[in-house]
């Protein structure tokens, strides 16, 4: 029994050291999330100079709340996009799916729009209805505008001066099928913090059934669906603004950068990946458009 116990207590101690051993060869335990860049795998990141304020340019983003069930939607669809082709690309369309009008059926509309960011923008209403739209979240998360209200709304966002500028590069690795992005931006006056940077991912040419009121039939099977919110790079509100993240004074610079594992479900020709700044009570600070497949 003692020459078994001995024999035992030695096996059990050459295992400790063994995994202690193991252990303190992990230099570094914390695993990073899935989003974050990391320089020594996929290179420097790239060096932006301060952007002059005469050369940044105010953005807008309409939120566009939808649903393939909803009759009226194609009409403020039109809309949104009317409004972005008559401001030169200074305005971006996100068409969000959600609401019960977004749930599926056995029949027509079998296709699942709905993502996990959009049913927290959903949430973050004070009124849900389809269609209801946000414009750079003026008045904060809960305000909504008709479509008939959306316009007065944007030119009126494209007169105020961009509080923040923002410059963009982008970067496809094939071989891993992962996309490298970076944002930079320059501050021109004090913003309280949190600063917020989300990296939301757009699909358009998507082709598939629809009602619309305004056509006859009201089915439409081949309907084009554009700007589609097809989920995010780090989560709906995204993660702090670098060295913005807890507030600036005017002068201030932040970059992030961020890899994104592309989803191949996805058309990379036909995708934008709309990048918003967003400060302390939701309202979009400025935004930009990166254009993967170019």
């Amino acid at each position: 029994m003692r020459t078994f116990a001995s024999s035992f207590l030695k096996i059990c101690c050459v295992a400790f050291l063994v995994i202690l051993n193991a252990c303190d060869k992990i230099e570094n335990p914390i695993i990073p999330a899935p989003w974050f860049y990391i320089e020594s795998i996929s290179g420097p990141v790239p060096e932006f100079d301060a952007l002059p304020s005469i050369s940044a340019q105010k953005r807008v983003v309409i939120e566009d709340f939808t649903a393939h069930q909803c009759g009226n939607c194609p009409a403020a669809a039109l809309t949104a996009e009317q409004i972005s082709d008559a401001n030169s690309g200074l305005v971006s369309v996100l068409a969000i799916h959600a609401g019960d009008l977004a749930n599926t059926d056995d029949e027509y509309f079998d296709t699942d729009w709905t993502t996990t960011e959009g049913d927290i923008f959903w949430d973050q209403l004070d009124f849900q209805a389809n269609p209801l739209g946000r414009v750079n979240r003026v008045n904060g998360n809960g305000a909504f505008w008709a479509p008939a209200q959306w316009n007065d709304k944007v030119n009126a966002e494209l007169t105020k001066p961009a509080p923040v500028g923002l410059q963009a590069e982008h970067s496809w690795e094939a071989s891993n099928g992962q996309l490298h992005m970076h944002v930079h931006g320059t501050f021109y006056e004090e913003v309280e913090g949190p600063i917020q940077l989300s990296w939301l991912i757009l699909e358009s040419n998507i082709v598939d059934y629809q009602l619309d009121y305004d056509s006859d039939p009201a089915v439409v099977p081949n309907y084009e669906f554009d700007h589609v919110l097809r989920g995010s790079v780090n989560g709906a509100l995204g993660q702090g603004f670098g060295d913005a993240a807890s507030g600036v004074a005017s002068g201030d610079e932040a970059i992030q950068s961020v890899t994104l594992q592309w989803n191949s479900s996805w058309s990379m020709d036909n995708s934008t990946v709309l990048a918003i700044i967003t400060n302390g009570d939701g309202y979009i600070l400025n935004s930009l458009e990166i254009h993967p497949g170019e």
